[in-house]
Order: structure tokens, then C-alpha cells, then sequence
């Protein structure tokens, strides 16, 4: 029997690629549409995302605008002069 943490870990690791349903790297409105409250809220923990929305309207727009934030924050990080 899979115990309850199991269970927990195991949803959050999937919850990225079960969102991603073209495989793009990206999720679109409509494949976080898709998803039940529930599963946003396991793919925003994946992603590192805190969520300080409780509709899933809400829920959708700030997983949305944190992916639109995200490769500005990395490109900063990766080019470092004198590189």
C-alpha cells in the first residue's frame, strides 16, 4: 500500500508533465484550464511557486505570469561577466 506522503510526492512530480500536454515546455491557459484546483496547487508547489490566490482563475493567472517572470530571472543568472 502506497502511504499518503507517497501519494503526495508522487502527484507533484507528474503534475508538470501532466499539465504540459504538447510536451512544448511551456503551459498554455488552456492546459492549466484543464486541470482540477487541486492539481494547480500541485504543480505550483513543483514549480516553487507560492500561490496567494484560492480561485482557480486566480490560480491560473499567477502560475501564467510567474512563467512569464521565470526565463528573465534565469537568463540573469546564467550570463555573468568575464564568462
Amino acid at each position: 500500500m502506497i502511504s499518503e506522503s507517497s501519494e503526495s510526492t508522487e502527484d507533484s512530480e507528474t503534475a508538470l508533465a501532466a499539465a504540459d500536454t504538447n510536451s512544448d515546455g511551456e503551459l498554455s491557459q488552456e492546459e492549466l484550464e484543464a486541470l482540477t484546483v487541486d492539481q494547480l496547487r500541485a504543480l505550483a508547489e513543483e514549480l516553487e511557486i507560492t500561490l496567494t490566490a484560492t480561485k482557480k482563475a486566480d490560480i491560473i493567472a499567477e502560475i501564467l505570469a510567474s512563467q512569464e517572470t521565470a526565463p528573465e530571472q534565469q537568463g540573469d543568472t546564467e550570463q555573468q561577466p568575464g564568462d
